[in-house]
């Protein structure tokens, strides 16, 4: 058997990695439905390399991949590695032992696997079309496999037969080669179209190689004779520059020491505009935190000053409430008292009527003979004493009532503090005055605080146009270092291009030079090849005074040195001839800019040269002059009289011209530059003297603020003393307003009460009376009866009890009367003890103020800045006068 061993790992329902043995005979997998054994077919089938997924019943790639249970998580990979024995070499492998794997990822990648290394499907297909294991074959036999191939058409049966039959895989090959071979004969035709296109160009193709060949030749020899040549002019230039690098390392060492020394000076500049910008951000920095603690300074004051003003507010409340405590305590110890007496009365006024009705009761346990007659009688009797009693009661109770509610009155006119009416009219006057007061103090109040917050926005408008100023500053500071730095590099770029063109003309410095003919002539651009290919090394020609100075020059000069000089009152220069003929431009010295006291020099050198429009002109041109006259062309070719003709090719950025036009461009952008430094440290030390005016404007309307902050502070104490009086006043008048409102009232109610009960004890009067005549009535029937004097008694008794009664009720409802006041006076002073505890303990909390600290913290701090401030700005005085003085010295 040649399969050995199948492992599954996350294929379809094996989610743990599975491994299937299969030894040799027959091997079985035997279970229920759903338990995977059609899936282990389908591994087999996977492995091979099947990409039909409809056949390993799927949809894609993640049906193969086990998708997870109740218990465990989906899987992330499915892999399957499927063992083969190839111990006799059924497998074109040199592998005792063929490992075959596929990887199915979930992003849908499928990874193929021979042997541990990773390979392509075609690889995989390769190796096992020969065996009869490809992944077309019938290898493997699934469900309805047998019965799809039974019922195939004979054609369709072919194919699967030469399938099984593994011919395929030849066909296959046959197919592919015989596509390379039409691939290669497309690939000859294509050669041979090129081949036809390329043969009618050979003949042009080698006219062009043989002229190639030969202009290789002649550069080959043009080569060995410029190197002889330059191997001449290479001694030459050797000589030169030797004596140059001499000349250049003396220059070299001057300039490095004067380089040097300006470099120190530099430094030490730069050194000394770092420290005042250091020291200037430092100056910034502390004036910045300053007039941020001067805001929170100003703004703790006032929360001191609020805290300040709700003390006094709560304190002058618990002062009212202190002052309202002690007659509201009065008050209710006297209602207590009276209610203490009214409770005696009505104790003493119910234990005597409690004794009346025992006595009656007493009567009434004696009393049994009764007759018919007697019993209607007093039956009658006692219904009509009963109705008069209950009226009587009523009376009484009116009675105790109306004589209660008229003594309410009474204490109530007696208690209404006399001429409150003029206490009225005066506090209302006060409070006008107060008012008036108040809103003068408040108007001032609002004028000053205006007046301080236009003050606060002109500096704060002050210290942002400060910071501007100093950014501003920063920045022209930077740009006047830029400017100073590139100041410096002109001025080294000008000494050293004076040294080059001075170097030309070298002279002891013991000899006296007018000039040389280069630094006086300003010739035109089109002109200046022409004159300068015609006068060459004589531009640099020196004028001397006198022949002492000739003589003193011959004697010092440098032997290897080539100099050319003239002696001013020994220059003669002769009148140029009148040229009409065309082409001609005019005589060199009449084109060109130089100093009248020159002008022998200049006439000598250019009145003999005649400036021409071209190379042909000059030649034809100088056949007509005399000799020493000659024609300069501008592109650099110069006739001489007498047939010589002068082709020169110098370069302009090599020629003494050219350094001394750029000496002189040189010597102008250095004054520029000067004058632009000069503009900026202007500019840099009128902005310092701006931002100091600004400083100093800022600190003044600083201090103006504080003053106005102090006066508004006085003002609203003022404000808040005004406020606290009108307050007080407007209490006092509220108070009496309400006590009035309040008395009038309880008259007025009390008048109404008296009113009604006034008229319903007139009504129970009349009934009493209407009760006692049939009382009086009843009783005489009685008296003829033989029992009458024992029903005078009980009707004694109970008149007695009646009136006993009565004045219980009274008694009662003058109890009642004073717990009711009692218990006003003690919801009054529980409500002025529930006030004066909040009020302490708002008191207690404002004890605790912390603004206070922090505007103390905050004065320590403005403090400590001010005092720092003082140093940095003499510190920035000193630098800033040293830095001028160095600039003054500077030359």
């Amino acid at each position: 058997m040649r399969l050995k061993k199948l492992v599954l790992q996350g294929y379809k329902t094996f989610a743990t990695k599975t491994e299937f043995l299969f030894d040799e005979g027959i091997t079985s997998i035997v279970g229920p439905n759903g338990s995977g054994k059609s899936n282990i077919a389908d591994a087999v089938r996977w492995v091979l390399g099947e990409q039909s997924y409809s056949t390993l019943r799927g949809k894609r790639t993640t049906d193969m991949i086990f998708a997870g249970s109740q218990s465990r998580p989906r899987a992330g990979m499915a892999q399957a590695i499927l063992t083969l024995d190839n111990s006799d070499g059924w497998l074109p492998i040199d592998y005792s032992e063929v490992e075959i794997g596929r990887r199915a990822h979930r992003s849908g990648e499928n990874e193929y696997i021979l042997n541990g290394q990773k390979v392509r499907l075609k690889d995989i297909t390769d190796l096992l079309a020969t065996s009869g294991l490809a992944e077309r074959t019938y290898t493997i036999i699934g469900q309805g496999l047998v019965d799809q191939a039974l019922s195939l058409r004979a054609e369709e049966r072919r194919a699967l037969f030469e399938e099984a039959a593994g011919i395929n895989h030849y066909k296959s090959r046959r197919a592919e080669t015989l596509r390379r071979l039409q691939e290669t004969q497309r690939n000859l035709q294509r050669v041979h179209d090129i081949l036809a296109e390329i043969r009618p160009r050979l003949s042009s193709l080698k006219r062009q190689a043989t002229r190639a060949q030969n202009y290789e030749q002649i550069s080959v020899d043009l080569q060995n004779l410029l190197r002889i040549w330059y191997g001449y002019r290479w001694e030459v230039a050797k000589k030169e520059i030797r004596r140059s690098r001499e000349t250049a390392a003396s220059s070299e060492k001057t300039w490095q020491v004067s380089r040097q020394k300006m470099r120190i000076q530099q430094e030490n500049a730069d050194d000394l505009r770092r420290r005042i910008h250091r020291l200037q951000q430092q100056v910034s920095e502390t004036q910045n935190k300053r007039d941020d603690l001067r805001d929170q300074l100003e703004t703790a004051r006032r929360q001191v000053a609020i805290m300040q003003e709700r003390r006094e507010s709560v304190a002058r409340r618990m002062a009212e409430v202190e002052a309202e405590l002690p007659p509201i305590s009065q008050q209710r110890e006297a209602a207590a008292s009276e209610l203490a007496a009214a409770t005696e009365e009505l104790a003493a006024a119910q234990a005597t009527l409690n004794q009346a009705r025992e006595q009656l009761q007493t009567f009434n346990a004696n009393f049994q003979t009764q007759q018919a007659t007697i019993n209607k009688w007093q039956s009658e009797l006692q219904s009509s004493q009963q109705a008069q009693r209950s009226t009587q009661t009523r009376v009484a109770q009116l009675q105790g009532q109306l004589n209660q509610l008229r003594e309410q009155l009474q204490e109530q006119s007696a208690n209404q503090p006399s001429g409150s009416d003029g206490e009225l009219v005066k506090v209302q006057a006060e409070v006008e005055k107060l008012t008036a007061v108040f809103s003068t103090a408040q108007q001032k109040v609002e004028d000053q605080r205006q007046q301080r917050r236009d003050l606060q926005n002109q500096r704060q408008e002050l210290i942002q146009e400060l910071k501007n100023l100093r950014r501003d500053l920063r920045d022209q500071e930077q740009q006047l270092s830029r400017q100073q730095k590139e100041l410096a590099r002109l001025e080294a770029q000008t000494e050293m291009l004076n040294q080059m063109r001075q170097k030309e003309t070298a002279v002891p410095d013991t000899v006296k030079v007018l000039g040389n003919l280069a630094s006086i002539l300003t010739i035109p651009a089109q002109h200046q090849q022409a004159i300068e290919a015609a006068l060459q090394t004589r531009l640099g020609t020196l004028l001397l005074p006198d022949e002492a100075a000739l003589w003193q020059l011959i004697a010092q000069r440098d032997p290897d040195a080539a100099l050319a000089v003239a002696v001013a009152d020994q220059v003669q220069p002769a009148a140029p001839p009148e040229i009409k003929e065309n082409g001609a431009l005019g005589w060199a010295d009449s084109v060109v800019a130089y100093d009248k006291q020159f002008a022998p020099l200049v006439q000598l050198l250019l009145g003999r040269v005649l400036l021409v429009d071209g190379a042909k002109t000059a030649v034809s041109i100088v056949k007509n002059l005399p000799i020493g006259c000659v024609a300069a062309a501008p592109d650099g070719t110069v006739a001489y009289a007498g047939g010589l003709i002068e082709l020169v090719g110098q370069s302009a950025q090599d020629s003494l011209l050219a350094r001394e036009e750029a000496w002189r461009e040189a010597q102008q952008k250095l004054a520029e530059k000067k004058e632009e430094v000069a503009g900026v440290e202007t500019a840099v030390v009128d902005q310092q003297a701006l931002i100091q005016s600004k400083q100093e404007a800022a600190d003044e309307l600083n201090n103006e603020e504080q003053r106005l902050g102090r006066l508004m502070n006085e003002a609203s104490q003022r404000v808040s003393q005004a406020q606290r009086d009108l307050d007080r006043q407007k209490q006092q008048q509220a108070f009496i307003e309400r006590q009035q409102q309040a008395q009038a009232e309880a008259t007025a109610r009390l008048q109404n009460r008296i009113e009604t009960l006034a008229a319903n004890a007139a009504k129970d009067e009349a009934e009493v009376v209407r009760l006692e005549s049939a009382v009086s009535h009843a009783q005489a029937q009685l008296d003829s009866l033989p029992v009458a004097e024992a029903q005078q008694q009980r009707e004694s008794l109970r008149q007695n009890i009646g009136a006993e009664q009565t004045i219980v009720d009274g008694r009662r409802a003058v109890v009642d009367s004073r717990r009711a006041t009692l218990n006003q006076f003690e919801q009054q002073l529980a409500r002025l003890k529930e006030r004066q505890a909040a009020l302490q303990a708002q008191q207690a909390e404002l004890a605790q103020n912390k603004h206070e600290q922090n505007r103390v913290a905050l004065q320590d701090q403005m403090t400590e800045l001010e005092e720092q401030l003082a140093p940095m700005k003499s510190r920035l005085t000193e630098l800033q006068e040293e830095l001028g003085m160095w600039r003054r010295k500077r030359p």
